[in-house]
């Protein structure tokens, strides 16, 4: 029982980081796109790495970079 209970544990730990690591791309991806000096292909390059590195879903990434399109 203790073991099922450390289990749980970690997983909510790994689930809180993850949650984490997602508001924090997020949020970079957002000054990203705030940024007007910058590329828009650069900003939708940038976010491209942060999909792939697991920090945004394809759905957050979509919509990001619709937001960059519809700026240029």
């Amino acid at each position: 029982m203790e073991g099922m209970q450390k289990q749980a544990q970690a997983q909510q730990a790994q689930a809180q980081a993850q949650a984490q690591a997602q508001a924090q791309a997020a949020q970079q991806a957002q000054q990203a796109q705030a940024s007007t000096k910058t590329d828009p292909m650069q900003e939708i390059a940038k976010l491209g790495e942060l999909k792939q590195k697991g920090l945004l879903t394809e759905e957050e990434f979509q919509k990001m970079k619709a937001n960059v399109l519809a700026k240029m």
